[in-house]
């Protein structure tokens, strides 16, 4: 992407950095809005953030970044993602925030603004962050192979949900998330319509409260589950629950596997 110049397009980021979530704004070279959002220091939060950054890197977008603080997790981050880093001194970002004030609007995150303005506009005298290479390499890992797990998870729930459909679609019925640990249980203890069938009320009572659903939630679910449903022959579905039960075992494992990252990323980002 190039500018009306011919040259690179480059936005400009003010990070206002806090223990729980960062405030981000973003402009252009034009000092137009071109996102204003929280930063929840979460895996899902980096994630995305993260995500975003790449992309206005693929789309040719040069991104720069103005932060009150030369190291850290955040730093890591947005060194990792290609952001080039400007640690600002507080004396500097103070003054910058007297001569930004009367241009905030009171829903703009003002610091961060005013720290993406700064730069817009200062970053002539100012240097940039080198990459702290064992931790942003570290980082670099654990976010990359997260997210290879939260795709493999996503392929697997995919292909579990039309495998479902294809002969015991009432299964789909129990909760829209079928990565739910009692959810996967139910369909390990129960593959087929046939053994669902087979259940009595109290069985299935106790099954389900031995996973801690609610009364209320325990009758719902018989109820659909005693809905009747299109018959599928027995062959078929004994084809399907073989998969069922294949694609289950990988699912199983993949689901502990994002959560072992999750945890990881989380310390990573917890350390001092």
């Amino acid at each position: 992407m190039v500018n009306e110049r011919g040259g690179c397009v480059r936005y400009y980021v003010g990070v206002d950095w806090a223990d729980a979530a960062d405030a981000v704004w973003v402009e252009d070279e034009q000092a137009t809005k071109i996102l204003s959002r929280s930063v929840a220091h979460t895996v899902e939060g980096f994630t995305e953030w993260g995500r975003w950054l790449d992309e206005q890197r693929a789309a040719g977008v040069e991104v720069w970044a103005a932060i009150e603080k030369p190291d850290g997790r955040v730093v890591d981050l947005l060194l990792d993602h290609g952001v080039v880093v400007f640690a600002i001194n507080p004396k500097a970002a103070d003054r910058a925030r007297d001569r930004f004030r009367a241009s905030a609007s009171k829903s703009d995150p003002f610091d961060a603004r005013v720290l993406a303005s700064f730069l817009r506009t200062d970053h002539h005298h100012l240097s940039p962050l080198r990459p702290s290479s064992e931790a942003a390499q570290e980082l670099k890992g654990l976010t990359r192979d997260y997210a290879r797990q939260v795709r493999q998870q996503t392929r697997l729930l995919n292909q579990l949900t039309a495998t479902l459909k294809a002969y015991y679609p009432r299964a789909l019925e129990l909760s829209d998330d079928l990565k739910h640990e009692w959810v996967r249980a139910f369909l390990h203890d129960f593959p087929t319509p046939a053994a669902v069938a087979a259940l009595t009320e109290r069985q299935w009572s106790r099954w389900a409260r031995g996973r801690r659903l609610s009364a209320e939630r325990v009758g719902a679910l018989w109820a659909a589950l005693r809905a009747p449903q299109l018959p599928v022959p027995p062959h078929v579905e004994r084809v399907h629950a073989r998969r069922l039960g294949a694609l289950l075992e990988q699912l199983d494992v993949t689901v502990r596997t994002v959560q072992v990252y999750r945890e990881a990323i989380i310390d990573f980002f917890a350390r001092p």
